[in-house]
């Protein structure tokens, strides 16, 4: 049994831990330790989900796991990454991994040293809605993609550019979507406003598909949109309702259509996903941290025009 370990149990860690414990209960894994530096948080964390181990420092808990989920702040993703890495511990490391480019190739690396199991929490390429809609494209000419992320952000992340914070999903779907990288950062509008920020981004990709990234951290209301125009449709997805409308151009005489996707928890698979690949070791997996690194440049690039 593979036994695992939670590093950051606050608001995002905690959700790791309560997925993993329902994997647990599935014969899947063992959730053997978790940490954090706040005696008090983990402490309720250990308590409600009766876990063995409880360390606030997170090397004295690698002895006792062979893999760990890192979900500390932002900050500290690279730095408490390296140590897990450079041990030989297998690690999902939460977005965006790092805060440059520079620290994402470290990793990346000590990963490719000592043989590890090192992949990017893109959370977003484990839902079902996203899924569909790349199955959807496949034999699509896709013009362009409009990818819309609004919500109010909490208070604590307000210190981090929102292009790291939230964008960087968006810039990995729109690699994940086009099976493209992101050729040129055309043109950036960063809006700073009392409460956060509004930032528009226009990517091109490798295969001149353009993708228009809309993130926000002031909205009351929660958005998460992707509006694609092909050469014959126009294709919404709303991850939030777990829909997709797909509507033909006038022409093919088609109606719009709208599809429910399934629901299945995109953090509990992305978790079983890596479970099985910790286990499996393939030679080639995805997401790995060349999606990190490539995530990185492009936030780089948006940074430095805004």
């Amino acid at each position: 049994m593979l036994r695992i370990g939670v590093i950051g149990v606050g608001r995002w860690g905690r959700n790791h831990v309560r997925a993993l414990k329902e994997l647990e209960a599935e014969g899947k894994v063992r959730l053997e330790a978790v940490c954090d530096v706040r005696d008090d948080v983990l402490s309720n964390i250990r308590n409600e989900f009766k876990i063995p181990t409880a360390k606030t420092d997170h090397r004295e808990i690698l002895r006792y796991v062979d893999a760990v989920v890192i979900s500390t702040s932002i900050d500290s993703l690279s730095k408490v990454a390296e140590d897990v890495l450079t041990e030989g511990v297998h690690a999902l490391i939460e977005k965006p991994v790092a805060t440059n480019v520079n620290d994402a190739i470290k990793l990346w690396r000590i990963a490719q040293s000592n043989n590890v199991i090192a992949s990017p929490g893109m959370i977003m390429r484990f839902d079902n809605t996203i899924n569909k809609l790349k199955e959807l494209l496949k034999n699509e000419n896709i013009f362009y993609i409009i990818l819309k992320r609004l919500s109010r952000r909490p208070p604590n992340m307000l210190s981090y550019p929102i292009i790291l914070d939230l964008g960087v999903h968006d810039i990995d779907l729109c690699r994940y979507l086009t099976d493209s990288e992101i050729s040129e950062v055309i043109k950036v509008q960063r809006i700073r406003l009392i409460h956060d920020e509004i930032l528009f981004a226009f990517l091109k990709t490798v295969s001149n598909i353009h993708c228009i990234i809309h993130v926000d951290g002031v909205s009351p209301h929660k958005v998460r949109e992707i509006d694609i125009t092909t050469e014959r449709y126009f294709i919404r997805a709303d991850t939030t309702k777990n829909q997709i409308l797909y509507q033909s151009s006038l022409n093919m005489g088609e109606k719009e259509r709208i599809i429910q996707v399934e629901y299945r928890e995109p953090l509990k698979r992305e978790l079983e996903w890596f479970i099985n690949t910790v286990k499996q070791k393939p030679a080639d997996y995805r997401p790995n941290l060349y999606d990190a690194v490539e995530n990185l440049r492009v936030i780089e690039a948006i940074i430095a025009k805004a």
